[in-house]
């Protein structure tokens, strides 16, 4: 399909273009016998989803599980930074290219067993003067960690990525899901007017700065967050 076939390939210039410790890295991009292939770095770990929800046995419930404070921030401190070394991505005139994950998740973010946090795949990932440009207000990602303006279809910059990643950090610390509903429109409202309540209400023995830390991050309006993921 030559649409997915140019998505395929502007993810992978887009993401090979950012070098950072905590983003995974692209080392090659090419085509075999008519298939195209991205070989990128392995990461020794687990994919954070995983962590926080471990798998279980066929027959029995998983159980989300709530990460220690300290742990759960410096995992997205670590990712927070991976999402600036992105965010900062200029062209060969020095320009900014502006680019944006819009899908930061558990999914999307893998722990390696040195410790260290990565962020993976831009695949839906907005910038200019991407290959093939997503239609003006179509939705992409995973509803729950999308920022109101990113469910609303209206441009949305760094501060998008910053959102999601504090409804990360907020349910690994309570073990959690914050917008979860029943449904797409009950997700959707949750994230639009739900009550948005402090990780601190579920975990009391975490320190009152986290608390402070997620309530910012989670600000409905971009100009009251964190303005890029390196000051998160």
């Amino acid at each position: 399909d030559p649409a997915f076939e140019s998505m395929f390939l502007d993810e992978a210039h887009l993401s090979a273009g950012v070098h950072h410790p905590n983003v995974c890295e692209i080392f090659d991009l090419g085509e075999e016998q008519g298939t195209l292939y991205i070989a990128m770095e392995w990461v020794n770990g687990d994919a954070l989803n995983r962590i926080v929800k471990p798998p279980v046995p066929k027959g029995e419930k998983s159980v989300s599980q709530r990460l220690n404070g300290r742990i759960a921030a410096r995992i997205v401190a670590d990712a927070a930074k991976g999402l600036h070394a992105a965010h900062e991505l200029r062209n060969d005139g020095g320009e900014l290219v502006g680019l944006v994950h819009r899908d930061v998740s558990p999914q999307n973010i893998l722990v390696d067993t040195d410790g260290a946090a990565r962020v993976v795949d831009f695949g839906v990932a907005k910038a200019v003067g991407r290959l093939q440009s997503t239609r003006e207000g179509q939705l992409k990602g995973k509803l729950a960690y999308m920022s109101p303006e990113q469910v609303k279809g209206q441009p949305v910059d760094r501060r998008t990525d910053v959102f999601a990643a504090s409804v990360v950090l907020w349910e690994m610390l309570t073990g959690a899901r914050l917008f979860q509903g029943d449904s797409e429109a009950a997700t959707y409202a949750k994230l639009i007017d739900g009550v948005i309540e402090p990780p601190g209400k579920y975990a009391k023995d975490l320190p009152q700065a986290l608390d402070a830390i997620v309530r910012r991050g989670l600000e409905r309006n971009p100009d009251e967050r964190y303005p890029t993921a390196l000051a998160m």
